[in-house]
């Protein structure tokens, strides 16, 4: 992707984001009747209503590419690329009212994860990263905040205790013990809390492509480190529901000690 072409798709993505924010914002603490999907976890109609209008105004902008959404606007057409979107992350914190959703939309080439948004609408927050570019509300991102370098030091988050396997919290609760302090919450919220600063290490287990993969870019453009529980990169799987852990961390010491604990 060449300069032009970045501004490009750039602009079209803080439009989707825009669009999104304008339609998932009128449900936020609205009187939501979420529906249960067959694996448990909630959906509204604003996640479905937002998520068909984005994929779209992606298929109208470029019909050949390849589309991954949570609910129903996949399609598979064989392109290099394919578009990742997300409306609403953090269902559940949407539905009571806490401001930690955001709406995530990547594009991924060949699998690698190629740009990436996320855009908190409750908060006024949004990112964007691309190569070594990272961008808070459209400005130039650049860290400040002092780092910490052991595993004693850090705070580590995660979302949910129960979305951890049996044997995969047992390794969180491995890290927890070795960490200065745990906090649970925060959906995606909590990776940018690693971009600012305010989280060492985020460690979670059973994430979907669309959870995920959006992030990858803005966390790469800080030089932050984005791996599964086995040391690997994350990418795009010909298998869509397969499910993705993550070990995220600035801090290349953090992040081993956390790696070795997850064996």
């Amino acid at each position: 992707m060449n300069d032009a072409e970045f501004i490009e798709i750039s602009e079209f993505i803080y439009t989707l984001a825009d669009i999104s924010k304008k339609l998932t914002l009128e449900g936020f603490y609205s009187n939501l009747h979420p529906e249960i999907k067959i694996d448990g976890s909630p959906v509204t109609q604003f996640d479905i209503n937002a998520e068909k209008i984005i994929c779209n105004l992606i298929s109208t902008k470029f019909p050949s590419h390849n589309i991954l959404a949570e609910e129903v606007s996949s399609k598979q057409l064989g392109s290099d690329y394919t578009w990742i979107v997300d409306p609403i992350d953090g269902t559940r914190s949407y539905i009571i009212g806490r401001p930690l959703w955001g709406t995530l939309i990547g594009l991924a080439y060949k699998g690698k994860p190629l740009i990436g948004l996320v855009d908190f609408p409750a908060l006024n927050e949004r990112w964007l990263g691309y190569k070594s570019n990272c961008y808070y509300n459209k400005s130039k991102f650049i860290f400040k905040r002092k780092l910490v370098n052991e595993i004693s030091e850090a705070t580590v988050g995660s979302t949910d205790p129960n979305f951890f396997s049996i044997e995969g919290k047992r390794k969180y609760e491995n890290i927890i013990e070795k960490t200065k302090s745990n906090i649970w919450s925060g959906d995606c919220h909590n990776y940018c809390l690693i971009i600012t600063g305010g989280l060492d290490l985020v460690v979670e287990e059973g994430l979907s492509a669309y959870d995920i993969l959006p992030l990858v870019p803005i966390l790469e453009s800080q030089d932050i480190i984005v791996t599964d529980w086995n040391s690997d990169k994350l990418i795009l799987k010909e298998d869509t529901q397969y499910k993705y852990s993550t070990v995220v961390s600035r801090n290349n010491n953090i992040y081993h000690s956390a790696i070795t604990l997850l064996k």
